[in-house]
């Protein structure tokens, strides 16, 4: 019961969301669309926020549990594609969080979620070249704040844009670079 609660506050929350910003959404809104009161949702959540904070971890567990086979298959374009694909998926919602108080909380989510995406993609090739945790891990977090500032800034003007344009542009910035990097952070590329 106390999950499925939490699933029709984000819901609400979500669809509030698409309406307008973050900062204009009040927890009598919220409770209203999902017919529960206030008691039932500070029970759950201490604030709006904290709710936030949920929806979007929730979010991205159920990508991972909807798509068993991104754990095996999944290169950096696909990760790329997948969050640009939300965003466009959830437009509305993206740019109000932008535009409200939440932008910190989007833009931790979304790297949280790209570096998971991140290192699903730079696993294997790290194993083959040999390249340390300790460089997988830094190369993951350059990557994932480089790419969500990226992303930002296309919320920042709309999510205007083909998606194709967009990956196939900033992808080869990337993709080459990425394999280069562990291998210099090997001791094969440094001699």
């Amino acid at each position: 019961m106390a999950q499925s609660t939490k699933h029709l506050l984000a819901k609400s929350l979500k669809d509030l969301m698409g309406e307008k910003t973050l900062d204009k959404i009040t927890v009598k809104e919220i409770v209203a669309r999902c017919g529960v009161n206030r008691q039932t949702f500070h029970y759950h959540f201490r604030d709006i926020y904290d709710l936030l904070d949920w929806f979007f971890i929730e979010a991205g567990n159920e990508f991972f549990r909807q798509n068993p086979d991104y754990q095996s298959q999944l290169n950096l374009e696909h990760a790329i594609r997948k969050v640009c694909v939300y965003l466009t998926e959830n437009r509305m919602m993206a740019i109000n969080i932008y535009n409200s108080l939440g932008r910190d909380i989007f833009g931790r989510y979304l790297a949280l979620e790209l570096g998971k995406l991140l290192q699903v993609s730079m696993a294997k090739q790290a194993v083959i070249i040999g390249a340390p945790n300790a460089s997988v891990k830094a190369l993951i977090s350059f990557y994932k704040h480089g790419i969500v500032g990226i992303m930002l800034d296309w919320v920042d003007r709309g999510l205007e844009g083909d998606i194709d344009e967009i990956v196939t542009l900033y992808l080869p910035i990337i993709e080459g670079v990425v394999e280069l990097s562990l291998r210099q952070m090997t001791k094969e590329g440094v001699e």
